[in-house]
Order: structure tokens, then C-alpha cells, then sequence
């Protein structure tokens, strides 16, 4: 525990050796799994990893309420609180790397990503299947509700909205063309065709939604009567199930599915982000 700002530089230097560990941790982990063609591609191979230990990074620098205690500020009850925070600096400072990869750095350009209007013709057999996985999504929501907490509605917008168009963005956007460039013999994909760089993006995506940052996680707990603190709350590294992860396998394939039978990445984020509104929607019935 800290008492007011007793000890925050040291835990801001701590807190960064460990992002750069993190960072370096996933960029180690997608050269792992890129190692078959490492000798062949090793520019594009480094790229990658690269590009995955940066995502990783900017995923989880410490929250605004951090930064904004820092200078002073001090954070409200409202969006301090413990069970009620989403990392909105954190998603935003994702989509801007997507943003640098492709628009700044060029390491693919925006017709690679497939930042383009989807195929018309493919949407009559994609529209039906998502709309039956959101529909099978929020009965189980539903019906599985009382296991989670009420969300605020900044929270239900941010979960409904964000990490889909950030994840995809990255994950069916930049690093797919990326792992593409690298494993480049086809693989059928029911009616389309990806590369085995894109069940390397699924794999890495759900590892992703799996593997927590190993850090104690500060935050600035407001109490009755005016009074607050810092506190340590402890994460495991390791912090899901086989269920959990063969969930986000199958949510990954999906929206791999789209991007490549669509041959657009906005039908990836419109998909990722209708599921997580059926979800909300599903969680917030009463």
C-alpha cells in the first residue's frame, strides 16, 4: 500500500522495466512462432515482432488517473474506482500505432490492410452467420448475466465500441499483412483463402486476450468521508482457462473469416463490435 504519492517515481521506473520486458516478451513469442521461417524472411520475421512487442507496450502503460495524479490532478470517484475503470488511453494509444504502422512508418499501406469498402456479393453469406453467432452470444449473455457485474455506461459503450476496432485493426489489419508477407502459401478458409500467417494472428490474438500483464496493479481508491489511497492489487501472469482460450481461438477464426471473404477489415471491427455490444446488451438485461 502507498499513502498518497509516497513512492510513485520508483514504481513508475519499475512499472516501465516491466513494459519493456512485456513488450520484448511478446515480440520473443511471435518470433517463436515465426521461427519455421525466420532464415527465409528474417526482415519481415523482425517486423512483426516488433510490431507485436509495440502493441503489447502500448497496451498496458499505466492508466490516465496515474499520469494525472502525477501532475496534481486528482482523480474522481467516478473514474477511480476499482471495479469500474476501462482503458480508454490505453486502446487509443493501440489504434494510433496501427494508425503510425501503416499511414507513417508504411510498414504496409492502407490497401494491404484492407482498409477499403468490403465486397458487396460476400456480405450475403457473411451477414446471416454473424448475426446468428451475436444472437447465440446474447441469449448466453443472458442467461449467464447474474456472474458479472453492472456495468456504467462509459463502460458499456467503451466495451461495446473500442477493443473492437483497435483489436482488429492491428490484429486483421497490419499484422495480418505482416504474417502474410511471411508465410506466404495459401490456406482454404470455408469459401476464401488466408495464409498460415493469419492462424499465427489468431494465436497470437487469443494469447493476447489470455496472458495478463505480470505486474501489481496500482490504483487510486476513493473511501467515505473524503479519504483515499493508493493500492497494490496482484496479477497473475497466467490468468485463464482452456474454455477462455479456445473461445478467443474461435472468435479469432470468425473475424479472420470476415476480413478474408469480405476482403475488408471494417467488416472485421463492424463484427467484433457487434458481438461485444451482444454481450453488453445480453449482461445488462434485467
Amino acid at each position: 500500500m502507498a499513502d498518497g504519492f509516497d513512492g510513485i517515481l520508483p514504481w513508475l521506473l519499475n512499472e516501465f522495466t516491466l513494459i519493456l520486458i512485456w513488450g520484448l516478451f511478446w515480440g520473443l513469442l511471435c518470433l517463436g512462432l515465426c521461427a519455421a521461417r525466420l532464415k527465409a524472411a528474417p526482415k519481415l520475421v523482425g517486423l512483426a515482432a516488433l510490431a507485436c512487442g509495440l502493441h503489447a507496450c502500448t497496451l498496458v502503460l499505466p492508466s490516465w488517473s496515474l499520469w494525472a495524479s502525477l501532475f496534481g490532478v486528482q482523480p474522481s470517484a467516478t473514474w477511480a474506482n476499482l471495479d469500474h475503470q476501462v482503458d480508454w488511453i490505453n486502446k487509443l494509444l493501440g489504434l494510433l500505432l496501427s494508425a503510425c504502422l501503416v499511414y507513417w512508418w508504411k510498414w504496409v499501406t492502407p490497401a494491404e490492410a484492407k482498409l477499403r469498402w468490403p465486397r458487396p456479393e460476400a456480405l450475403h453469406v457473411v451477414g446471416p452467420v454473424v448475426a446468428a453467432v451475436a444472437a447465440l452470444l446474447l441469449v448466453d449473455a443472458y442467461f449467464s448475466r447474474h456472474g458479472f457485474r453492472t456495468l456504467w455506461w462509459p463502460e458499456q459503450v467503451f466495451y461495446s465500441l473500442v477493443p473492437g476496432l483497435e483489436e482488429e485493426l492491428f490484429y486483421r489489419g497490419v499484422l495480418l499483412r505482416l504474417l502474410g508477407r511471411i508465410f506466404l502459401r495459401p490456406l482454404p478458409l470455408l469459401g476464401t483463402r488466408t495464409s498460415w500467417g493469419g492462424l499465427v494472428s489468431v494465436v497470437l490474438f487469443a494469447l493476447g486476450h489470455s496472458i495478463k500483464f505480470p505486474s501489481d496493479f496500482l490504483t487510486y481508491w476513493h473511501f467515505p468521508g473524503g479519504r483515499h489511497r493508493w493500492f497494490y492489487y496482484s496479477l497473475s501472469l497466467f490468468h485463464f482457462t482452456a474454455g477462455e482460450l479456445l473461445y478467443t481461438c474461435s472468435m479469432g477464426l470468425l473475424f479472420l473469416w470476415v476480413r478474408e471473404r469480405t476482403g475488408s477489415v471494417w467488416t472485421a471491427v463492424a463484427t467484433h463490435c457487434l458481438l461485444n455490444t451482444a454481450l453488453t446488451i445480453g449482461h445488462a438485461m434485467s
